[in-house]
């Protein structure tokens, strides 16, 4: 059963003896002579390293351990996700909510450093919460001294529940593609989710569990006076492909129930004899850090070029719309972030009325474990940082050529039972210095 209501930890002595005491911590010191340590309820081989680390479910507090830094200085603590994504603890922990926190669908947050208070015995301490919008897998704490330079890392692998089956009762439940009734289908997909056998009136909580495990709020329904319910939605391209489980929890019945839908993309198919390439990176590999230049020939004369990057788990993110010039060519330089996943992208430009499609690659390697410095714009990876849409000496009317639009809003979901619920502004936890 999801956990609904988010509490807050404790975070005094008896809490930190008990975690000491009952939990499994690890430590890693990556010669520096400094600590990290994870405590966790149990362990789990990381597959990143292949070694046993400190293991935890979603939901669940960790609690991370400090020692011989240097007395009374600032450090840096990150968080690197299973897929390469880095962010910081104040927007990854449990108690933060969308939009200063992760949604985990987008996960675009503002991304500001998490900069721990050494004391001055050059120790620190602190409890997470592990978040149900964190994906299944192996992360790497990062911790990195503001003024000694000492960098040390530690893993935590974060594990899904296991336990009896739920209990079905009477209810069922069917999610299907509303064009061919499969429970498949591809990006922009409406898709259709039936309830029945729930009580009458009965208020039945759902939500969605993407493929890596991360969860996705969905807004609870309300069964009809024969206990069935109906609620529509598209699954569109920000959604990753794979198999996701949709959960159905009666409140008062407790029925629950599991559905489950595989979602692919649209393919893309190169027509005409348009060119893109990657420059200005070796290789076309860029870290998460770096920018490259893409640079697009042989679309028609001042046309308009749709671009769009499809990320590593199947997700698609549009560019901001380019314009060629007088000799059908254009540029645009991509910005990469931290917030982004490592792994191979693929890069789109189709011409609006030449309908020419080509693809280039990059591979996106990860750039530097450590945030240290601001990602406030919660609205701009990748972005566009330089283009030649802004040429004077091209047609010059092109909207979003500065990169605003990167991302569209997220999905709203049928609201034909209940109003999505309305996150309240929360404020950054953990300590600043």
């Amino acid at each position: 059963m999801r956990q609904i209501n988010r509490r807050f930890f404790a975070t005094g002595f008896g809490l930190v003896l008990a975690a000491v005491l009952g939990m499994f911590a690890y430590t890693s010191s990556a010669g520096t002579g400094s600590e990290l340590s994870v405590l966790a309820s149990g362990n789990a081989i990381c597959q990143r390293t292949g070694q046993t680390a400190s293991a935890g479910f979603q939901e669940e507090s960790l609690g991370l351990v400090l020692r011989q830094f240097w007395d009374d200085e600032p450090v840096y603590v990150s968080m690197t996700f299973p897929d390469g994504r880095v962010f910081s603890p104040r927007v990854a922990d449990n108690r933060v909510e969308p939009p200063l926190g992760l949604d985990g669908l987008v996960d675009m947050p503002p991304n500001f450093p998490w900069l721990a208070p050494i004391s001055n015995g050059g120790d620190y301490y602190y409890t997470f919460q592990a978040s149900n919008r964190w994906p299944y897998g192996c992360y790497t704490f990062t911790a990195l001294g503001a003024r000694s330079n000492r960098q040390v890392q530690g893993n935590f692998v974060l594990i899904p529940r296991t336990g009896p089956a739920p209990n079905p009762g009477l209810a069922t439940l069917m999610v299907e593609d509303n064009t061919t009734g499969d429970p498949s289908g591809l990006h922009g997909a409406t898709v259709d989710i039936f309830g029945r056998g729930f009580r009458a009136q009965e208020r039945v909580d759902l939500w969605i569990t993407a493929p890596d495990g991360a969860v996705i709020d969905y807004p609870s329904q309300f069964t009809s006076d024969v206990g069935s319910f109906a609620s529509t939605f598209v699954f569109d391209s920000r959604f990753a492909t794979g198999n996701y489980a949709f959960t159905a929890l009666g409140k008062s019945s407790g029925y629950q129930v599991i559905a489950r839908f595989n979602l692919a993309s649209q393919a893309s198919t190169p027509t005409g004899w348009a060119q893109m390439r990657v420059s200005w990176r070796p290789n076309a590999n860029a870290a998460q850090t770096q920018q490259f230049e893409i640079q697009g020939q042989f679309f028609e004369p001042f046309e308009q070029i749709s671009v769009w990057a499809t990320l590593p788990d199947g997700v698609v993110r549009s560019l901001p719309l380019q314009q060629s010039n007088q000799f059908g060519e254009f540029f645009a330089v991509v910005a990469l972030d931290q917030r982004l996943p490592t792994g191979g992208y693929s890069f789109t430009a189709q011409g609006q009325s030449s309908r020419r499609l080509v693809i280039a690659q990059v591979t996106v390697t990860a750039g530097a474990p450590n945030l240290t410095n601001a990602i406030p714009d919660p609205g701009q990876a990748p972005n566009v940082v330089d283009t030649n849409s802004l040429n004077p000496n091209s047609l010059g009317d092109v909207p979003q050529a500065s990169g605003v639009g990167t991302l569209d809003p997220i999905p709203e979901f049928s609201t034909d039972s209940e109003p999505p619920p309305v996150f309240p502004t929360a404020v950054p936890i953990g300590p600043t210095f």
